[in-house]
Order: structure tokens, then C-alpha cells, then sequence
């Protein structure tokens, strides 16, 4: 980073140094501290000094078309994806002081990808990202933007006019172009943008979100394209009306797209593996007793004791043995009535009434085999006590959930994929989010096997960002490449 002030004429024709009172170099060259004063030097050897440090450290170099360019400099920070986590952890690095650039499409997934007409689960409290000042919550813009807020659910269409708001004020430098590839070399990392631009960069901040980590079992995972989806995959699913599809899921996604497929017009089947449906419960007017937030305290993710402390304490959810943080955050407390129980496939109260008795639900039911047959899939299903049917659709929604494959980022070398320690294909992370790859950084869906399942939501963003924020931070001060130049101050100064 360079500050400095230069007037290249004055009034009279005359070249001037104007006011130049400090200046930051941060770089690889190890340029040793200057302190230049008024008295003690001429103003060409100033003015040159000036000039040459200017094109040393310009950090960004011009893209030429069809051509690859590599920036002279390393770049402080770089952070690839622009969705929540990635800008909560800019606006973080950026109130810091901490020089960086952010590649990525501004909210893609929620702009494009997301059902229109969905609802949030997480209530609106719990849906803010990160402002180092705290100000810029989704209850703010609500009112700035007189929009409803208290007492309902957020709707995708609010939380991405908030989300792509908030990008946009705090940190606009947002770059909408995707990274091709990531490889370190030595000390550095290099990254090759879609432009053909390469840019070296001391650490880097790994922010995909779910992008890459849709999970699909395998025994549909060989149905082709036109056959088979996942549910992240549709923003508008008026498309599948008049057709016969199968939704594969008990949670809220699959609750949420066969209520939106059934309101569109479509057939649908809900196909659950377990035997009942979880349903979260009407909230009740009026202020909960004592008792009631003692014995079930309000969480960003739900109400209740374990849902508090997995939101409340990331870094005690850290400490666990690995295996426990593993079931965790795998299998969201599938084992009912175990000491692991903290989240279970569930829906939302205000899904009920869409779905209970307009969809066909079928319980307890385990496709064993996905064929397709001509334009139709055939599932072979198993339900309880041996009992078996075959169900013929149109298509298939796959709406089972996410899991983080390191292996999947296709903008990963595989040097690099083969140095990460991990923990069931996710990376093993430090308390500061930093991998096995001194540098690299990982937060999001990434860090929830170490931190638990608050990093699968909105309300992860915060403990993340002021983390990763404050390490590299701290980091940077103690930087030996950081070098201070302080020039006396020359205001009009004739050179």
C-alpha cells in the first residue's frame, strides 16, 4: 500500500511535490526504513524517490487482451467468492486496514440460483452478515427501504436486496470475475483469474459457500443431467409444470421446493428415508418465562441448549474430539435421543400448511435403484418392514444437503490438494481458520467440521470474519516488510 500526493503542474507551469507527509510500502522488497526531511535533501532527489517507489509498488497491473499478466507484487490478501462469508470477512479485513482483493459474483447463489418465492428459515435476526460496526443488519435496511420485517419470515428476494446493499457499501471493490486456478509457489500463493490476469498473493481467503459441495447419493448420482438436479440448482421452477417429479428429502429444502412444485402446478412425491416429518413449533406470542429461556435459550439457529452453545461457542465447539464434531455436523443429530443430537432435518411452522396434505409424502422410503428409461426415471424404493414399489417420474430433485469436498473446488491444484490435512474431505483448520497451508484460509460450509454447523449459516459470518480478520491483521503489523517512509511536509513546494 502507498500513500502519497503528488501535483504533477502548479499554476505557473512549475512541476510540484505537494504535500506528502507518510508513506507505506508493503512489499517483498526488503527496501530498508527512510526518514527523509525537508533541510536535509534536495527536491529532485525527493520528487524521483517518489516517482520510483510509485512504480515499484503498483499492485495492479493492466490486463491485456488475450495476454497473461503477472502483477510485479504480491498482493496482502486475496479472497475468492463474493457471497456472504467472503464479503463479511472483506468488510472485516478492509476496517483493519488489511489490503486485499475479492474475486467473485456478488451473491450469485442467492441472486440466480435460489427458488424464487423462498423463504428463509433462519429468522431475521439471525440473517445479518458481518458489519464491523454493527450497523448494517438486515433490520436496518428493512426500515431504510420500508420493507415488513418483524413477525414474519425473510424471503430471498428481501435478503438478496440486503445482502447485494450491504456488499455494495462496504465493500464495492468486489471484482465479478472467477478464479481458474490456485497454486502456491515458495512463500506465495498464485491465482489465474478468467481474464488470463495472474495475481500472487500472500494469503488467501477460500469464501465458495455452498458452491461445488451439493451432495448427491450415489445411487442417483448416474441418472443424466435432464433426469436428475439438485434443489439448489433451480431459481424458477414454473418450468416443471403439468410434469411428474420426485423430491428426495425430509428438510427444509425439500419441504420448501415441493411446496413451490405443487403451487407451479406440478406433481409431486415427496420421498422421506425417515419415518416422520420434524416440524418446528408456531411461536407463541408474548414474552417466554425464565424457565422457558433457561431450559431452551434462544439461539440465531433455533431455540434450545445445544443449538446455544453451537451458535454462542465456536471455539469450544473447536476443542471437541474430531468424531464427535464429525457426527455433529454430518449427520445433524440423525441419531434421535442421543447425547448428539443437535439438528435433525426439520421445516419451517409456516411450511406445514403448504405441504401436509396437498403433497404426497411418502415416509420411511430408501431408493435402492435410479434408472432411466427413454425421457422417464424409474426409482426402485424400499420402505418399511420389506415392502417395495417402483415410482416413475419426470424428473428428480435431489434436495439432500451439502458436503464440503476439497477435491470438488476445480480452481484447486492438486499440489495443493494433496498438502491439505483434512478431516472428511474438508480441510483441518487452526482456531484462526488457517489450513495446514500456512497462508490459506478457509471459512464458510468449509470450516464446520471444525466449528461446527453455525458455519452452514448466516449467523457464522460474524465469529469467521472478526477471526480470520484479526490473525491476518496481526499478522501484517509484525510484517518485517512493512516499511515506513516519512517525508517532512512540503506544501507547494516549487521543485
Amino acid at each position: 500500500m502507498l500513500k502519497c500526493a503528488c501535483n504533477r503542474q502548479s499554476a505557473d507551469g512549475h512541476e510540484t511535490l505537494q504535500s506528502v507527509s507518510r508513506i507505506t510500502l508493503r512489499s517483498t522488497h526488503n527496501l530498508p526504513p527512510l526518514s527523509l526531511r525537508r533541510d536535509s535533501i534536495d527536491g529532485s532527489y525527493l520528487k524521483s524517490f517518489c516517482v520510483n517507489l510509485l512504480k515499484v509498488t503498483s499492485a495492479r497491473p493492466k490486463t491485456v487482451t488475450g495476454e497473461e499478466v503477472m502483477s510485479d507484487v504480491d498482493l496482502p490478501v486475496a479472497v475468492i467468492g463474493a457471497g456472504p462469508f467472503g464479503v463479511s470477512t472483506a468488510a472485516y479485513l478492509r476496517s483493519r486496514g488489511v489490503e486485499f482483493r475479492i474475486f467473485g459474483s456478488p451473491m450469485h447463489r442467492w441472486r440466480t440460483q435460489m427458488p424464487a418465492g423462498m423463504l428463509l428459515k433462519s429468522e431475521g435476526f439471525a440473517s445479518n452478515l458481518a458489519d464491523p460496526a454493527g450497523r448494517r443488519t438486515l433490520q436496518q435496511f428493512c426500515e431504510e427501504e420500508a420493507l415488513p420485517y418483524e413477525g414474519i419470515p425473510v424471503s430471498r428476494e428481501t435478503f438478496s436486496r440486503y445482502a447485494v446493499a450491504f456488499q455494495q457499501r462496504l465493500v464495492p471493490m468486489v471484482e465479478d470475475v472467477s478464479v481458474t486456478m490456485l497454486d502456491r509457489q515458495t512463500n506465495r500463493f498464485q491465482l489465474r483469474l478468467a481474464t488470463g490476469e495472474e495475481v500472487r498473493a500472500k494469503k488467501v481467503v477460500v469464501a465458495t459457500g455452498l458452491s461445488h459441495a451439493e451432495y448427491i447419493p450415489a445411487k442417483l448420482a448416474k441418472l443424466p443431467a435432464e433426469l436428475l438436479s439438485h434443489s439448489s440448482n433451480h431459481h424458477d421452477l414454473d418450468k416443471f409444470k403439468g410434469r411428474e417429479v420426485v423430491v428426495i428429502g425430509g428438510g427444509q429444502s425439500a419441504l420448501e421446493t415441493a411446496a413451490l412444485l405443487n403451487e407451479a402446478q406440478a406433481t409431486v412425491t415427496l420421498l422421506v428415508r425417515r419415518s416422520s416429518i420434524e416440524w418446528h413449533d408456531i411461536p407463541k406470542p408474548g414474552p417466554r418465562s425464565l424457565w422457558q429461556r433457561l431450559r431452551r435459550p434462544e439461539s440465531p439457529m433455533g431455540n434450545g441448549l445445544k443449538l446455544w452453545l453451537c451458535a454462542a461457542a465456536p471455539l469450544a465447539f473447536y476443542h471437541l474430539p474430531e468424531q464427535i464434531r464429525v457426527d455433529v455436523v454430518r449427520t445433524y443429530g440423525q441419531r434421535r435421543g442421543t447425547s448428539l443430537e443437535v439438528l435433525g432435518p426439520s421445516g419451517s411452522w409456516w411450511l406445514k400448511e403448504r405441504v401436509v396434505g396437498r403433497v404426497p409424502i411418502l415416509l420411511g422410503q430408501g431408493v435402492r435403484e435410479a434408472e432411466a428409461k427413454g425421457s422417464k426415471v424409474v426409482l426402485h424404493v424400499d420402505g418399511p418392514e420389506g415392502t417395495s414399489r417402483q415410482l416413475i417420474a419426470d424428473h428428480v430433485i435431489a434436495a439432500t444437503g451439502y458436503r464440503f469436498n476439497v477435491g470438488s473446488l476445480p480452481f484447486l491444484s492438486q499440489r495443493l490438494i494433496s498438502e491439505l490435512r483434512c478431516v472428511q474431505d474438508a480441510p483441518s483448520l487452526s482456531p484462526s481458520f488457517e489450513s495446514s497451508i500456512p497462508g490459506l484460509y478457509f471459512t464458510g460450509i468449509a470450516s464446520a467440521y471444525n466449528f461446527g454447523p453455525v458455519m452452514r449459516f448466516l449467523c457464522g459470518t460474524q465469529y469467521a470474519a472478526e477471526r480470520i480478520s484479526s490473525a491476518i491483521g496481526r499478522e501484517q503489523r509484525r510484517s518485517p516488510s512493512s516499511v515506513s517512509v516519512e517525508i517532512a511536509s512540503t506544501r507547494n513546494r516549487t521543485v
